[in-house]
């Protein structure tokens, strides 16, 4: 696990090794074991080094045996013995014991159609000087980053964005749709970045940079291929075999492994796999919050014993929010999920025992995890209610919310959004309830100025693209690939990425080894949510493993109890980071329309947690990090 860098200038000038070696210090913390460089005309390649497997060899950039290829690599590739035996028997001499190596020799065997046959997580960029083309290329889920921007001559690319932020030339405005996006999704799911001058790879994605020319080529997408042949006990044997698979091959290191244990099914199912895979304790790591309904730690306990793990837990409180402003960036972007300060806090923990960790995220999107996919079948009920009356019910809750002072309502709130989603047709039910701000409250939240700069997006829009691409058998299964391609590399992995690797920690994801992932994409939606029952398929698979209530009992989610911290302390909160300043001084909002959701918070008449935090985050980024300006906090 690494971080890269570097830049191709096609226009005849030299590659500034001063830049490079700027833009590779500023993602030391992706690699603090070792650094490397590669020079040469008008390429610079920048490395930094978390030493995994093959701790004295596996030095980067790594050139084939006549230097006429080099690869800065981050991630790890699980199938890398298979692809060094079938390319030794080609012909190819291996001179380290790294993974990273196969990518050189299998470039040089199958050309760009190598990133099929590399099994892993994985970003990387590849430099052919007798092509003269670099070749980009990302995992097929998204785990690792890869970013890039076009300059007049020239592409730079980077590991994070603070790297292309360097770059003289790139355009740091603000991307409009970014805007937009973030303020709808939470975060920011598209190619286009905050930053105009600022691109993401995507999943499953590869670019090539010929003679000035860049293209873009999708080798990879998520596709439904339903199998109803195989009963329930089939698919569950299925799964436990392959998720044995997966997690033993996610083990291969030459250091240290722990596990991320929540208590939840998806890391139990992990920690349980990785004590069946080999022999001595495992190390298991969990966060405590302060407010018991948010606070799984007896049940990463009780998981804990039930495998004989050796467990830490890690007890946090409303003022871990102090952090923020230094998450932010590391980020380099705004992103309003606030497990990214859990994420963070135990990562830094769980890197003073180990230096490789097991987690659990992609169960959720994989087998039906969520509460909106509950909410969806709650709808499905609710719509034989006639919708005159369900419309009536919710206006009649929203008026009550209004009149009713001080009275703690945000559960009558929560009631209210739960009716006005009924209203809405299948899918589009489920893009209201992950929407943060709906279509509607974006039209209060921005002025008029702004809502004209970004009149020709549609909110949500990517969500609808990623269905329309492949289409799906049911709206439930279309919720599952939304999230699945759009939720998942969009939030969940780039804010487990820039938290784990801020601290020196590799984090290893199983369940989305592609293997499982396709066996995952067979199985019918049936199976996995039935009627309240999230997860049901995954749930009956390693239920032998775990005691019981475990297996069974309902989603809590890794979740600080934001709402209850935010209702605490939004007043002072609000004033140390100023975040109506900071909004003012944006230019694009209604600041009427924002102190109106503070007090309403405030006040018990709505939760409006997400929506809050989502201003917080922005104006914090707004005034701190924009622009690449003030260092790391």
């Amino acid at each position: 696990m690494c971080g890269l860098c570097g830049i191709v200038h096609w226009d005849g000038q030299s590659a500034d090794e001063g830049l490079v070696r700027r833009m590779n210090g500023l993602i030391r913390h992706r690699g603090p074991d070792d650094e490397g460089y590669h020079l040469s005309g008008g390429v610079g390649l920048g490395f930094r080094r978390l030493s995994i497997i093959d701790l004295a060899g596996g030095a980067q950039p790594m050139p084939n045996e006549d230097g006429s290829v080099h690869v800065v690599f981050n991630g790890e590739i699980y199938n890398f013995k298979d692809l060094r035996k079938t390319l030794t028997q080609r012909g190819h001499a291996f001179r380290t014991r790294s993974d990273t190596e196969v990518i050189v020799h299998g470039y040089e065997e199958w050309g760009e159609d190598v990133v099929s046959s590399l099994q892993g997580m994985f970003a990387f960029a590849l430099w052919d000087e007798t092509r003269r083309t670099l070749f980009l290329a990302r995992d097929r889920l998204g785990i690792k980053p890869l970013y890039y921007g076009i300059l007049p001559g020239a592409l730079v690319f980077g590991s994070e964005p603070k790297c292309l932020l360097e770059a003289p030339g790139i355009d740091r405005s603000l991307n409009d749709r970014a805007v937009l996006d973030y303020f709808s999704f939470l975060y920011i799911p598209t190619r286009q970045r905050i930053y105009r001058g600022i691109r993401q790879l995507m999943p499953g994605e590869s670019l090539t940079l010929s003679q000035g020319a860049v293209s873009l080529r999708r080798y990879w997408t998520p596709r439904w291929r339903l199998d109803r042949t195989r009963t329930e006990e089939e698919w569950c044997e299925a799964l436990r075999e392959q998720l044995d698979r997966s997690v033993s091959s996610h083990l291969v290191a030459d250091v240290p492994v722990g596990v991320w244990l929540s208590g939840g099914i998806d890391s139990s199912a992990v920690a349980a796999s990785m004590t069946r895979a080999g022999p001595g304790r495992a190390l298991s790591f969990s966060a405590g919050f302060d407010v018991p309904r948010y606070d799984e730690t007896r049940y990463a306990l009780e998981v804990s014993r039930h495998l004989g793990t050796s467990h830490e837990v890690l007890p946090m409180d409303s003022s871990s929010m102090e952090i923020l402003p230094r998450l932010l960036w590391l980020l380099d972007e705004p992103l309003a999920d606030a497990t990214v300060i859990p994420t963070y806090l135990l990562s830094r923990r769980t890197r003073e025992r180990v230096k490789v960790v097991l987690s659990g995220e992609g169960g959720d999107e994989l087998f039906g995890g969520y509460t909106h996919y509950q909410g969806m079948e709650l709808n499905r009920c609710l719509r034989s209610v006639p919708a005159p009356l369900r419309r009536w019910m919710a206006e009649a809750i929203h008026g009550m919310r209004r009149r009713a002072g001080g009275t703690p309502l945000y559960r009558w709130h929560r009631l209210e959004r739960v009716l006005e989603s009924s209203l809405s047709p299948p899918f589009e039910d489920f893009l209201g309830k992950v929407a943060a701000f709906s279509g509607k409250e974006i039209a209060c939240l921005f002025s008029m100025d702004f809502l004209k700069e970004i009149h020709d997006f549609v909110p949500m829009e990517p969500m609808r693209e990623a269905v329309a691409m492949t289409p799906s058998p049911d709206p439930l299964s279309s919720a599952f690939l939304a999230d699945l391609s759009v939720y998942l590399h969009g939030d969940m992995l780039t804010k487990v990425d820039r938290m784990s690797m801020a601290c020196s920690l590799e984090v290893r994801v199983p369940l989305l080894d592609h293997d499982l992932v396709e066996l995952a994409l067979a199985i019918p939606s049936g199976l996995k949510v039935r009627g309240m029952e999230t997860k049901g398929i995954l749930r009956g698979a390693v239920s032998p493993w775990l005691p019981r209530r475990i297996a069974r009992r309902p989603k809590r989610g890794f979740n600080p109890p934001l709402e209850h911290w935010l209702r605490g302390s939004l007043p002072r909160v609000v004033a140390d980071w100023g975040m109506l300043e900071a909004l003012r001084d944006a230019g694009m909002f209604r600041m009427g329309y924002v102190r109106a959701l503070m007090e309403e918070h405030v006040r018990g008449q709505g939760d409006h947690a997400r929506k809050l935090w989502a201003l917080l985050v922005f104006a914090v980024w707004w005034r701190r990090v924009r622009g690449g300006k003030g260092g790391c906090p």
